[in-house]
C-alpha cells in the first residue's frame, strides 16, 4: 500500500489536472444539425452567426447546419426529421418557430442533450439573431450596437516579490488548493493510523511486553515519527511531482505547450512539506493519546471526532480567507497551531504573507507540538496499561496529574 499510493496518487492528480486540458485542446466534436425554420427567413442568419461564434472563440467544434423545408405541414416535417435523428442521419434537430420574436421558443431535439458546448453555441447564435432583428426593427444598426456593447475581459496578473507580473486566472490557487487538501487528508489519515496502531498493541497486550524494554514516551514518539516518516516520504514525492507538472518542458513533452498551467514556487513546496510535518506531529500526538486512553476504536470515536473538528474548521473558513487573506480573522486564525497547517499555507498561495507571521506560525506550532507531546505523554504512560471501563475526562486529568 505504501509503494502503490506514492505512485498512484500523483498519477491520479496529474490526470485530474492535465486530462481536461488535453481533451479541451483536442476536443470539440463534429455535429450535423437539421434546422426546421418555420419562418423560412432565419436559417442563413443563424448559420452565419454560428460560424462567427466558432471563429471568435477558436473552438475546435464543427457544426454543420442542414436546412429542412417546413412545407405545407410543419408538424409532419418535424416528425419526419425527428425520425431521421433517431435513425442517426442527424445528431439533432433545431426548430425555429415563426413567432421567434414574440412568445415562440426554439427547440433542440436530440438523443444526447448533454453536449453543452454545442447547446451553448446554438443558443447564443439564435439569441444573437433575435436581438439583431429586434434592433433592426427599432431602427438601430446591429453591427454598431455589437461593437458598442462588446465585452471586455478582465486580465488578471499576479504580482511577484520582485515586482514581476505573471498571468494567473486562478490556476495557482487551484493547484495550491489541491496541495492544501492533501495536507488535510494525509494529516487526518496518518493520525488515525497512529491511533489504530496504539489501539492494536494495547488490545493485543503486546504493549505490556514492549514497555519492559523502552519507556512509554519513547514508544509513543517512535510510533509517531515512524508513521510520520512514511507520510513525509510521500509528501516529498508529491512535491517533486507538483514542481515537475508546473514546468513548461513537461507540458511540451506531452503536447500541451499551449495550455497555461501555473509555475509553483519551490519555497511554497518547501512549506507544503514543513506544514505537513508539523501538522502531523501535532495531530499524531493527539491521536496517539486517544489510542492509549481507550481499548477499541469504537470507544475512541467520540474523542477522535473532537480532534477531527479542529481539522474541519479551517475548511469552513476557506471562503473567508480567500476574500481577505490579510484580514484580522485570517491572520489570527492562521496563527492558531491547530489551524496553521491549512490556513497559513492557503494564505501563502493567495498573498505575500509577512515573514514574521510565517516564522511565528512555525514557532507556535513547534511549541504546540512539544506541549502536546509532554501532556499526551503523561496520558500515554498510564493509558496504555489501563483496561476495563472507558475513561472520563476526570480520569484523564487524574492520569496527567499522577504522571
Amino acid at each position: 500500500a505504501f509503494w502503490i499510493s506514492p505512485l498512484v496518487v500523483p498519477l491520479f492528480l496529474a490526470a485530474v489536472m492535465l486530462l481536461p486540458a488535453w481533451l479541451a485542446a483536442r476536443g470539440g466534436g463534429e455535429f450535423t444539425v437539421a434546422v426546421v425554420d418555420l419562418s423560412s427567413q432565419r436559417f442563413g442568419a443563424v448559420s452565419e452567426e454560428i460560424g462567427r461564434l466558432l471563429a471568435d472563440d477558436e473552438e475546435k467544434l464543427v457544426i454543420t447546419l442542414l436546412a429542412q423545408e417546413p412545407g405545407a405541414e410543419p408538424e409532419a416535417t418535424r416528425e419526419r426529421v425527428k425520425a431521421a435523428v433517431q435513425a442517426k442521419d442527424f445528431d439533432g434537430m433545431l426548430v425555429l418557430p415563426a413567432d421567434l420574436l414574440g412568445e415562440g421558443r426554439p427547440e433542440y431535439v436530440a438523443p444526447n442533450v448533454a453536449a453543452f458546448k454545442l447547446l451553448t453555441v446554438l443558443e447564443r447564435a439564435v439569441n444573437n439573431v433575435v436581438v439583431a432583428e429586434r434592433l433592426t426593427g427599432a431602427g438601430l444598426d446591429p453591427e454598431s450596437v455589437r461593437e458598442l456593447t462588446k465585452r471586455v475581459d478582465l486580465r488578471t496578473l499576479k504580482l511577484g516579490k520582485g515586482g514581476e507580473e505573471t498571468s494567473d486566472q486562478g490556476q495557482t490557487f487551484l493547484l495550491a488548493y489541491v496541495f492544501m487538501m492533501i495536507i488535510y487528508v494525509t494529516v487526518l489519515m496518518y493520525g488515525i493510523y497512529v491511533m489504530r496502531g496504539v489501539l492494536e498493541e494495547k488490545s493485543s497486550r503486546i504493549v505490556e511486553i514492549i514497555v519492559s524494554a523502552v519507556r512509554p514516551f519513547e514508544l509513543m514518539l517512535g510510533k509517531i515519527l515512524g508513521i510520520g516518516a512514511v507520510g513525509l516520504t510521500q509528501m516529498v514525492l508529491w512535491s517533486v511531482l507538483g514542481f515537475a507538472l508546473s514546468a513548461p518542458a513537461m507540458l511540451s513533452a506531452i503536447g500541451l505547450s499551449g495550455i497555461e498551467l501555473p509555475s509553483i514556487p519551490p519555497l511554497l513546496l518547501v512549506f507544503f512539506v514543513v506544514y505537513f510535518v508539523l501538522g502531523f506531529l501535532l495531530y499524531g500526538t493527539l491521536y496517539a493519546g486517544v489510542g492509549a486512553a481507550f481499548e477499541t476504536e469504537q470507544d475512541a470515536q467520540n474523542f477522535q471526532g473532537v480532534i477531527t473538528i479542529f481539522l474541519v474548521v479551517p475548511l469552513v473558513l476557506i471562503t473567508l480567507i480567500m476574500n481577505e487573506p490579510d484580514g484580522a480573522v485570517a491572520v489570527v486564525m492562521s496563527l492558531i497551531p491547530f489551524f496553521t497547517p491549512i490556513l497559513m499555507f492557503l494564505r501563502m498561495t493567495l498573498t505575500k504573507v509577512p515573514a514574521w507571521q510565517v516564522v511565528a506560525s512555525v514557532v507556535l506550532m513547534v511549541g504546540a507540538v512539544l506541549a502536546m507531546a509532554w501532556l499526551v505523554g503523561k496520558v500515554y504512560r498510564v493509558g496504555i496499561l489501563m483496561h476495563g471501563s472507558k475513561p472520563k475526562l476526570k480520569d484523564l486529568a487524574r492520569w496527567i496529574k499522577e504522571a
